[in-house]
């Protein structure tokens, strides 16, 4: 089990660069995302850890299916219909593949993350599991 806590240290993430390395186009500042992925499935359709990214203005097409909950900072998310919400700590959202949003990042955010990359969902046939590890991050 990996334990997300809102108050907990946060953990030292590595740099990932620009937005455009996830399918995004940078529209206002120069934002830089860092991370850690603490979960990835085998075959790689499954990712979970910690994302940050500092400030900036920048518009996604989300390269996969996500949930994901605040755990410092602000971020205002806007759908292509113009739908708009802010997120602060302990918030959470879920976004499809495919879907287009534009990311307004106040300061900085740090998140956690639960990503699948599917082109179809299917039936999970019962196999054997990797043994859990107990983690409590920030």
């Amino acid at each position: 089990m990996i334990a997300y806590k809102l108050k907990s240290d946060p953990i030292s993430l590595d740099v990932w660069g620009p937005p455009e390395r996830l399918s995004a186009v940078t529209l206002d500042g120069a934002p830089i995302m860092h991370g850690k992925n603490l979960y990835s499935s085998g075959n790689g359709q499954i990712l979970s850890g910690i994302y940050e990214v500092t400030k900036g203005r920048f518009k996604v097409i989300y390269p996969f299916h996500e949930h994901a909950t605040v755990l410092a900072g602000e971020v205002t998310l806007t759908d292509e219909a113009g739908n708009s919400v802010t997120y602060g700590p302990g918030d959470s959202w879920f976004c499809h593949q495919g879907e287009v949003v534009t990311w307004d990042v106040k300061e900085r955010l740090r998140k956690t993350f639960f990503v699948v990359t599917a082109d179809r969902f299917v039936t999970i046939v019962a196999q054997n599991f990797e043994q859990s590890h107990y983690q409590v991050v920030g």
